[in-house]
């Protein structure tokens, strides 16, 4: 994967705040996970690093080649900036310095690597339908059980625009509508919530990776 992003990633390593959209919580079935974003930040931060990090603003980020973006792991309230990585069609992979990875597809989660508990893949066809307007939908997730076999989860969901709302992202200002996505298999339930402007952007969300890890946030930088 191309990664145009790296000569200003240093700027940006070891980043800590939480942003408008945590909800932090801890817990010990996440202690692994934790482990690997402090371990592969300590390989690869300096201390100016970090300093540098703390002044990101709008001017370094139109400074930095390539498309940006800020995601937070809420649960173990663990954010960083990460760069676009590759495109393939409407699906944009992002990267971390650190190797972590992320998959969305018009703004949706559709993959994720590293973090312990992987989204190996989703259909999420149906729901970027929905999220144009509101509708019922299915999604297909693609998970590793316990002896690395692909195992396939069935989600019956609805989509319902609740409301409008301008955000401002590091003074930048985008007028979206507010889509709340409400899942649910035999066995788990999630609701993801999605920013979407007029052309279709989905500037921010929070959005569920699986079981063990729970949720993440992002925002288009």
């Amino acid at each position: 994967m191309k990664r145009i992003w790296m000569k200003a990633a240093a700027l940006f390593v070891g980043l800590a705040s939480c942003g408008p959209l945590s909800e932090g919580r801890s817990g010990a079935q996440l202690r692994d996970l934790a482990t690997q974003f402090i371990a592969a930040r300590a390989a690869s931060a300096s201390a100016t690093d970090t300093a540098q990090g703390s002044g990101l603003t709008r001017a370094v980020i139109e400074e930095t080649p390539g498309n940006l973006m800020r995601l937070t792991i809420l649960a173990i309230d663990a954010t960083d900036v990460l760069g676009e990585g590759g495109r393939n069609g409407t699906k944009v992979t992002w990267l971390s310095r650190e190797g972590f990875s992320f998959t969305f597809d018009e703004g949706l989660l559709v993959a994720s690597r590293r973090t312990g508990d992987d989204l190996m893949g989703a259909d999420v066809s149906s729901a970027k339908r929905s999220l144009r307007g509101g509708g019922t939908h299915l999604r297909v997730h693609d998970y590793l059980d316990g002896l690395d076999q692909i195992q396939q989860v069935t989600f019956r969901c609805e989509a319902v625009v609740v409301g409008q709302e301008t955000i401002t992202i590091f003074e930048r200002s985008y007028r979206t509508s507010v889509i709340d996505e409400t899942c649910s298999s035999e066995d788990l339930e999630f609701k993801n919530t999605y920013w979407r402007d007029g052309t279709g952007v989905v500037w921010q969300s929070r959005q569920w990776i699986s079981e063990r890890i729970g949720y993440l946030s992002y925002q288009r930088l």
